[in-house]
């Protein structure tokens, strides 16, 4: 059996992310959540972190911004994608120039989220395999089954 591709969820009781969880599990994704910036920072800290990481953008002990910067100092690249409840030009803007992959605001359209988590994983997976090219990873075939996986729950 493969691995199934992994993603970390940061919230506390986010409506928002809870309704993002559903839509990566039916892409394919086994998603792990965390309800502070200090469990994000414990799941982040071991050898093999997951690969991409949605956070709310307000968490009890912190913001996105410290999750990303939890995420810069993993073991192996970790791409942070923001969810906030409403799309805000400047907000954005900061986000992105701070150093997160991207940003998400529902409602989440299913070919939009499959090609975001798409670009995600690819990026975090070279990035890795940049770090260490003579270790063949299980990462690339766990892309192959989230693009198939997010290509079969898009509508035709």
């Amino acid at each position: 059996m493969t691995e199934k591709a992994k993603a970390l969820l940061v919230h506390q009781n986010s409506e928002t992310l809870a309704l993002l969880k559903v839509a990566l599990e039916r892409q394919g994704m086994h998603v792990i959540e965390a309800v502070s910036r200090a469990h994000a920072k414990r799941l982040l800290g071991g050898l093999d972190p997951v690969p991409l990481v949605f956070t709310d953008t307000q968490l009890p002990d912190g913001t996105w911004a410290d999750i990303l910067a939890v995420a810069t100092k993993a073991a192996k690249p970790v791409n942070v994608i923001v969810v906030a409840r409403v799309v805000n030009t400047r907000f954005y803007v900061d986000v992105i120039e701070t150093g997160a992959f991207d940003f998400l605001a529902p409602p989440f359209n299913a070919t939009d989220l499959a090609y975001v988590v798409r670009s995600a994983m690819d990026n975090a997976i070279a990035r890795r395999a940049a770090r260490s090219p003579a270790a063949p990873t299980a990462e690339a075939s766990i892309l192959a089954e989230v693009s198939e996986a997010g290509a079969q729950a898009i509508p035709s």
